[in-house]
């Protein structure tokens, strides 16, 4: 695998997957105009190198554009990545612990401390400001002292000020509230411009107190070289292109938002923990990372994509152990609508399946079940199943008001969401009159 984003980025352009800007562009908007551009065309990763007012600085964007782009950052084939994603949680490789490390090359501490030095990018049109979005942030459990990754935006209120939207369910915005009950702050830091395991595995969906440090070692194949900060008790990746470090405020919470969100609306403000930088550590002609979310397909989408489809599977698999496919739709935002094919062998395990995943409390609102000889990647085949297979009236099930972690702008309630399922699975009996009509001797037809 690759030792920091530097190598990746090399192994990317050789395989025609890089293109480099040399075009002058804003970090207001037009940076993320051609983002959103290259996640419309199916990628490349843009590598922008002349950013107007940061002379010397160059922008990447949409690394993670295309699933083909996330596949390629794990060494796999795109077929197989739910598969990888279903052996993150046992393929672990501890971290290497280093004196020090590339990071570390530039140091900002004190009053040399300034975010708006760093070319931070603003995205959406009615984004309050410009935010961090793919920053990797790395605190420690209050009373294990475990470390825990995850990616949250922050919005630049200062010149040492950032807003940290951790929502309480969330393990780091858990974090920051046990923090908060010893009346203490959090030690914080964000690891911008990693290699893509680092980031793949920060997403794995492992129980609280698992370090996912761990995890990206596994994906890796080796253990991830870890350096300590300068100002806070925290490790983080040695080759990483900006290491942002801080402490949240306890109490303080500040306005965030609107910001153009993952299910293709804006967010609109929300009381977010506030983060005091203490130091800023970079390589040498650092490369800074920005993400992009908003309207399917973005980064946002495909970097969740596979870690969702793999919770559903084990759920459904529980249920039936016979599961075809499972599809996180991308007009669901990878999130909220599913499409499941099993192996039905008795009559209502659909209805199980659907019962088992409304009630899991990720975000699904929708599921739709079919049997194993309809392909769930399949639009027309998935509705079809439904148009032959399903009757409102008995195989449709509603179930209002159900917990939901979602930022979806339907919901009644912060948090609270309706879930539909829909039974598109032929009855076992009679099973002969749903069968698809099939012509023998397609395959043997040569003038066509």
């Amino acid at each position: 695998m690759f030792e920091d984003l530097r190598g990746y980025l090399t192994y990317l352009e050789s395989q025609g997957q890089l293109v480099r800007v040399k075009e002058a562009v804003d970090v207001k908007y037009e940076i993320a105009a051609g983002m959103r551009k290259t996640s419309d065309i199916e990628g490349p990763a843009l590598l922008f190198e002349n950013i107007k007012s940061y002379p010397g600085w160059r922008v990447l964007g949409g690394l993670f554009a295309t699933r083909k782009l996330v596949a390629l950052g794990l060494g796999v084939a795109q077929e197989q990545m739910l598969e990888r994603y279903l052996t993150l949680e046992d393929k672990r490789v501890p971290p290497e612990i280093v004196s020090t490390g590339p990071c570390k090359e530039i140091k900002w501490t004190g009053n040399q401390v300034d975010l708006s030095k760093l070319p931070i990018v603003t995205h959406a049109s009615k984004d309050c400001g410009p935010y961090v979005t793919i920053g990797v942030q790395v605190g420690k459990d209050p009373d294990t002292r475990i470390r825990n990754l995850s990616i949250h935006r922050m919005l630049v209120l200062g010149k040492d000020r950032l807003s940290l939207w951790a929502p309480a369910d969330h393990h780091l915005g858990r974090m920051i509230l046990m923090a908060e009950e010893k009346k203490q702050g959090l030690e914080v830091a964000t690891a911008v411009g990693v290699d893509p395991a680092i980031v793949v595995g920060s997403q794995a969906r492992v129980p609280f107190g698992i370090d996912e440090f761990h995890v990206a070692g596994g994906l890796r194949g080796a253990g991830v070289k870890l350096t300590k900060c300068e100002t806070i008790d925290v490790e983080v990746p040695a080759f990483a292109e900006i290491v942002i470090e801080g402490v949240t405020i306890p109490g303080e919470r500040v306005a965030d938002g609107p910001y153009g969100e993952y299910p293709g609306c804006y967010s609109e403000a929300k009381q977010a923990p506030v983060l005091k930088v203490t130091a800023i550590t970079m390589r040498q002609n650092p490369i800074w990372q920005t993400a992009l979310t908003g309207m399917p397909v973005t980064e946002n989408h495909t970097l969740i994509e596979y870690g969702n489809a793999a919770v559903v599977y084990r759920e459904v698999k529980k249920v039936v152990p016979e599961v075809r496919a499972v599809n996180m739709t991308p007009g669901g935002t990878f999130r909220h609508h599913v499409v499941v094919s099993i192996k039905k062998r008795a009559e209502n395990e659909g209805r199980n399946v659907i019962l088992a995943l409304l009630s899991m409390g990720i975000g699904l609102k929708q599921v739709i079940v079919v049997d194993d000889d309809i392909d769930p990647f399949d639009p027309m085949q998935v509705d079809w199943a439904m148009a032959t297979r399903f009757q409102a009236d008995k195989d449709a099930i509603i179930i209002p008001r159900i917990a939901c972690s979602t930022l979806d702008p339907s919901c009644p309630e912060n948090r609270v969401t309706a879930g539909l399922g829909i039974d598109a699975t032929a009855p076992m009996k009679e099973r002969w009159r749903f069968e698809k009509v099939e012509i023998p001797g397609v395959d043997k037809v040569k003038y066509l």
